[in-house]
């Protein structure tokens, strides 16, 4: 079972990895929004795969109170996606009719 979690360890680090790397060169905000997202899943995942291995499951009230924080991060930074577009469309929607 040792084995077994270490490999899901060493395979859940290295794409965590691909992710930040993600996180940091994504084109456009929204791909920085999923990775961020996608960093928040793995650190839940490491953090079960941590508290089986150490058989602490004082750890799950850890588990549960990222999960919360990695959701209201995610919901927060989407509301800011969407409020920056629809800001870019009324500017832009303003700008042609301006020129009309």
């Amino acid at each position: 079972m040792t084995t077994f979690l270490n490999i899901i360890t060493v395979v859940l680090l290295f794409s965590l990895t691909l992710v930040a790397i993600r996180l940091f060169r994504g084109p456009t905000l929204a791909d920085r929004a999923v990775a961020g997202d996608q960093i928040s899943i793995h650190v839940i995942a490491l953090i079960g795969v941590y508290t089986i291995m150490t058989e602490q499951p004082m750890l799950l009230d850890l588990l549960v109170v990222t999960a919360v924080v990695g959701f209201a991060t995610i919901t927060v930074i989407g509301v800011f996606i969407e409020r920056s577009a629809r800001g870019k469309a009324r500017r832009r929607s303003e700008a042609g009719e301006q020129l009309r």
